[in-house]
């Protein structure tokens, strides 16, 4: 049987330099791939999962030590079976495999740290373990369900921070605050920089030098328990594992006694190049559904900040509603959802109306802040630790699961001292910001939004740059089984190229305005105003932003966008797959602007937002929190646009910028925009 790795290596070579076999897979991979029987079905799925286009292709072969000797030409390598002679003949004239990177997790007793567990012993009630992680060749009594590996190509020196969190039951942590950190060396190794603990009865003391060791406790109680090992790059959250352990007084073999499942990868083929377009991230923060009616909210950030809080769910929806009907109320004067025939209420600058929304948004945005915040920190102490770090300007990201069922209102987070039990008739806003409304002084400039408000202290006092969507760059980026990895960069091979789909309601006055305003910003320019004109265009184009301006709603449980003339038929996405809609060379972001939607709430629109990701393999997509109306739509989408692709500001920073854009006309309600991508994506 043919050596595996060689026959990886020959389908990588084939699709760098035969020019007509690289469009065969590109067009049916599973039909080229074929060529291969003698192909590991594992290499197989990594090939069709990263391979989109030329430079994810050569990014594969890095990664594999693949040579990349010539641009593709028409054929330089005969079709292949898999034979014998063509495994000789083909690939790198070295059998040097680059150091392996995998994951490997388990549990040791306290008196053998050294001698892993076998995934079918459960663990003692109220006894002393470790739970240990390594990474480098994959290690006999590993409990992983699916091995998985680190990155290939990350940058040397790269530090990655291993952070362990408990559900609260069934494990004390003896070093609940310990973090632990593995350095890449410059032979591509794995070595740890900063333990967590140093067993006393290690057989092989050099083993502490590449295994990490956390020291726990079991629970007296028997049952079943869990707990969630992060990996971090510059508090990024890379993968989180899922933990599952059983406790038993009186222990009998089982299978999975003890499985770690990984569950959270925000990308499987990082690179230098894309670790560092990520940028340096402020907070990381994972919300999961925990399954038993709870979601948890497990913090990572600058100066090794880490902790975790759990909701139940009840709860969390009862306080995200509560941010929700704030913007609602402001947006047309009642908290209940959209319907038709409601008024927008900031056709014109009012002072006194932007004031008393921006008090109930703060009321709002502190009580779900608080509710968290008490969670998370336990003591005040750590509060005061969390919101100093908070202070300064930076990049957040909140990373949510395929299964998280709730969309975290992130924007309208106020985590400014304040005194929410008085009447709204005793606050006030910031002079400093006011004056700065008055004088048309840029926003993003002054010392409130750069982390020096000088009235923070006054718990009486209400200054916008307290709210995460005002201050901070946010990303909220999805995992998805099925989605290729959420890039940095959006790369630019000439003009930048919109491809903008409309509904052509009459209702929808501005929208002739809007287009000559977006037009006139010089991009290349596709358009359609209708369902079948929009997917066409789709197919054909590969966009570096893709736009709708358009109508949406629900039926049957199902979201749409409604294109052209009302009452055609809906873009679902179902459509995507339906026409094969898959972006390979340049995947865009998607930005959806929908204009007076009916019942499409973020949590019901994620149906559209894992489609254009998973299916269509689109960078993200920008959604909104409620229904909008066109001035909102107008404004935001062409500062946004303007930053994003002509400024080349990374998309967290350009939404931040088209918030306070609005905010400076005296309209808070850029708050409602949600980036399901990365704060760092941008174009290159």
């Amino acid at each position: 049987m043919a050596d595996p790795r060689k026959v990886r290596i020959i389908v990588i070579t084939r699709l760098l330099e035969d020019k007509a076999y690289f469009a065969w897979f590109l067009a049916d991979p599973d039909a080229a791939l074929a060529e291969y029987p003698e192909l590991d079905p594992r290499d197989g799925r990594l090939i069709k999962r990263e391979v989109t286009d030329r430079a994810s292709l050569e990014n594969l072969a890095r990664r594999f030590k693949v040579t990349i000797r010539s641009a593709p030409s028409e054929s330089l390598i005969s079709p292949s079976r898999g034979g014998k002679e063509e495994m000789e003949a083909v690939g790198p004239e070295t059998d040097e495999e680059p150091p392996q990177r995998i994951v490997s997790t388990g549990f040791s007793e306290d008196n053998a740290p050294g001698q892993p567990l076998g995934s079918d012993t459960p663990l003692l009630p109220n006894q002393p373990y470790y739970f240990w992680l390594e990474v480098g060749e994959p290690i006999a009594g590993s409990i992983e369900l699916t091995p998985t590996a680190l990155p290939d190509d990350l940058p040397p020196k790269a530090r990655l921070q291993l952070v362990l969190y408990d559900f609260k039951t069934g494990i004390e942590q003896i070093r609940p605050d310990a973090i632990g950190e593995i350095e890449i060396q410059a032979d591509g190794t794995v070595k740890v920089v900063k333990p967590v603990a140093i067993p006393d009865k290690l057989d092989d003391p050099t083993l502490v030098e590449r295994r990490l060791f956390f020291p726990l406790r079991t629970s007296p109680q028997n049952g079943r328990y869990q707990l969630r090992c992060n990996i971090y790059y510059q508090q990024n959250l890379l993968q989180s594992r899922l933990i599952t352990f059983y406790v038993q007084e009186w222990p009998r073999r089982m299978p999975n006694a003890l499985i770690s499942e990984l569950d959270y990868v925000l990308s499987k083929t990082f690179d230098g190049r894309t670790l560092s377009g990520m940028g340096q991230t402020r907070l990381s923060v994972m919300l999961n559904d925990n399954g038993n009616g709870t979601h948890g909210f497990r913090f990572f950030g600058e100066n090794q900040f880490k902790n975790d809080a759990e909701l139940g769910e009840g709860e969390l929806t009862n306080l995200i509603e509560m941010a929700r009907g704030a913007l609602r109320k402001a947006a047309w004067g009642d908290e209940k959802p959209y319907q038709d025939g409601k008024t927008y209420r900031y056709n014109n600058p009012d002072a006194d109306r932007l004031r008393a929304d921006l008090i109930t948004f703060a009321l709002r945005g502190y009580r779900f802040y608080d509710a968290l915040i008490n969670r998370l920190a336990g003591d005040a102490d750590k509060a005061w630790e969390l919101a100093d770090l908070m202070l300064k300007p930076g990049q957040v990201q909140i990373a949510s699961k395929q299964s998280a069922r709730l969309v975290i209102p992130a924007a309208m987070m106020y985590d400014y001292p304040l005194d929410d039990g008085r009447p709204s008739s005793q606050y006030t806003l910031c002079d400093t910001f006011q004056k700065a409304l008055q004088n048309g002084d840029p926003l993003a400039e002054i010392d409130c939004f750069q982390g020096n408000c000088p009235t923070y202290d006054q718990d009486t006092v209400i200054c916008p740059s307290g709210f995460w969507g005002f201050r901070h760059s946010l990303g909220l980026p999805v995992s998805l089984d099925e989605a290729p990895d959420a890039p940095a960069e959006i790369p630019i091979e000439g003009d930048v190229t919109l491809a903008v789909s409309v509904s052509t309601d009459p209702n929808l006055t501005l929208r002739p305005v809007h287009e000559q305003r977006l037009q006139a910003m010089g991009f290349e320019w596709e358009y359609a105003d209708s369902r079948d004109g929009s997917l066409e265009m789709l197919k054909q184009l590969e966009p570096e932003l893709v736009y709708f301006y358009c109508h949406g709603g629900l039926q049957n449980d199902m979201p749409y966008l409604s294109l052209g003339q009302p009452g055609s038929a809906r873009f679902t996405r179902a459509s995507l797959r339906n026409k094969r809609i898959r972006w390979r060379r340049v995947r865009p972001l998607v930005f959806i602007n929908g204009c007076h939607t009916t019942q499409l709430t973020p949590e019901r629109a994620l149906d559209l937002v894992t489609a254009f990701v998973a299916t269509a393999h689109a960078a993200g997509v920008v959604g909104t929190e409620i229904s909008i109306f066109e001035p909102i739509a107008v404004t935001f989408a062409e500062e946004c646009f303007r930053r994003f692709l002509i400024e080349k500001e990374t998309l967290g920073d350009a939404i931040r910028g088209a918030r306070l854009k609005m905010l400076q006309e005296g309209n808070p309600l850029g708050l409602v925009y949600i980036p399901y991508a990365l704060s760092g994506l941008h174009l290159a």
